[in-house]
């Protein structure tokens, strides 16, 4: 445990409270102090006093998010200050106490701080075990206003089981917000689990969402459950949800309603209790205008809206979104030079118009420190990214003709180059549907 507070006796009576159960405790007089040994040693908790010279215990939260998202950080206020305590949980604190602290609280506080942070690493993987290319992924990053806002919103729907209806343009990082809402909720130790329903045949589609019977189908050699039963206790995200097929809409809708499930080609209905988050970049009530989604649906899934604002709109994040990527992409390069962005650099991205938002920021600072050449990233890297679409050459060689499917094939090869490899990017490009690019890519062999 790190203590941080400027007054000694507090720092010792905290010490003496919390030696005498057990815990290894580290002081510290200031936030500086305490991010000195942060540097220095693993830690499992944080408790800090809110008012200190220099830094204070909301700026320190601030950088301990930035650098250890999973370390619990409890916040003292003084008596009277609302105001801290509300700021402190804005900014995820995982609670707060108010002076004179009661010692019974503390340690209740404390421990339930731990429990969560260890069903957290039982249930999910760690940063350095995750796959290549994953690590950091799994971060709301921005503390602007907008994203406070943002905040805000999710620790409210985290706090109750409705459905949830997350809206936004493609890769503004939707289901990053979905799981942030299950992490903070009273189903963060049971599972959370995804699907792409744009991406799945609509005849397989069923199959993966209630499970199958054995042989209700060719290759249906033993039952299998699906993904609503694997979720029971926990929360299923139902990506782009706009795109389910209207006969899925009505079976979704009864779980919605009943909780039942019924695996396909089975006569057995099972009851489960799952939340259901659904997240689309379409506009939901157009398409139920137009006959192509159930109304009936759409208020169910609609009962905790969520928007997702895009990065033009919270341009004041993208220096720490800048870093954070920035840092990822520099693990996954060890051998690249490159070690910060220009200062010109930042400012062009900070003014880009960034259509495929913080997914194509993320694309565009990958790319530049694979192939930058230098420590320092200049506007040359990322000048694609300012003139709107990289200006590479055109796909097709001189040995014209080809023919039509070679042409197909070389065309979506360059658009998802083009892209940075953001299937949904490319599927509007292209003007297809995400699922018939899927299709493509797999008759390809991609």
């Amino acid at each position: 445990m790190l203590i941080v507070d400027d007054d000694r006796g507090m720092r010792e009576t905290l010490r003496a409270l919390f030696s005498s159960d057990g815990y290894a405790c580290e002081l510290a007089p200031d936030a500086s102090a305490a991010l000195d040994i942060m540097d220095r040693l693993p830690l499992d908790v944080v408790v800090s006093d809110v008012r200190m010279e220099g830094m204070n215990g909301l700026e320190l939260l601030d950088r301990v998010k930035r650098s250890h998202p999973g370390l619990p950080f409890i916040v003292i206020t003084a008596a009277g200050a609302p105001r801290q305590a509300v700021e402190a949980i804005k900014r995820g604190a995982f609670e707060y106490v108010v002076k004179p602290c009661d010692g019974d609280d503390l340690r209740r506080i404390v421990s339930a701080a731990l429990e969560e942070r260890r069903l957290l690493s039982v249930d999910s993987p760690r940063p350095s075990q995750l796959p290549a290319g994953l690590a950091g992924e799994h971060e709301l990053v921005g503390s602007g206003p907008v994203m406070r806002t943002l905040q805000v919103a999710i620790d409210c729907v985290a706090g109750s089981s409705a459905p949830v209806l997350i809206t936004g343009e493609t890769g503004v990082g939707k289901e990053l917000v979905a799981r942030a809402i299950h992490a903070r909720s009273l189903r963060s130790h049971r599972p959370f689990l995804a699907i792409n329903t744009s991406a799945i045949p609509e005849a397989l589609l069923e199959a993966e969402l209630f499970g199958h019977a054995r042989g209700a189908f060719t290759g249906a050699v033993q039952a299998r459950r699906g993904l609503l039963t694997e979720a029971d206790g926990g929360t299923l995200l139902l990506d782009e949800i706009g795109d389910m097929p209207a006969v899925l809409q009505a079976k979704v809708l009864r779980v919605l309603q009943f909780g039942d499930v019924r695996p396909v080609g089975s006569d057995r209905t099972q009851r489960v209790d799952v939340r259901v988050i659904a997240a689309t970049h379409r506009d939901l009530s157009a398409l139920v205008k137009e006959g192509r989604f159930r109304e009936d649906l759409y208020y169910r899934l609609s009962v905790l809206p969520v928007s997702v604002p895009p990065l033009r709109d919270r341009r004041d994040d993208i220096p720490e979104l800048a870093a954070h990527f920035l840092a990822g992409a520099c693990q996954r390069a060890p051998r690249s030079p490159v070690r910060a962005i220009g200062q010109d650099a930042l400012r062009m991205l900070i003014e880009s118009v960034w259509p495929g938002n913080v997914r194509e920021l993320a694309s565009a600072i990958e790319r530049a420190v694979v192939f930058g050449t230098s420590e320092v990233l200049d506007e040359k890297a990322f000048s694609p990214v300012e003139n709107g679409a990289p200006a590479r050459s055109w796909p097709f060689p001189s040995n014209a003709p080809w023919t039509l499917r070679q042409l197909s094939r070389a065309y979506t090869a360059w658009v998802l180059t083009e892209t940075g490899g953001n299937k949904e990017r490319a599927a509007e490009i292209l003007g297809i549907d995400l699922s018939t690019l899927y299709r493509w890519l797999r008759v390809q062999g991609n």
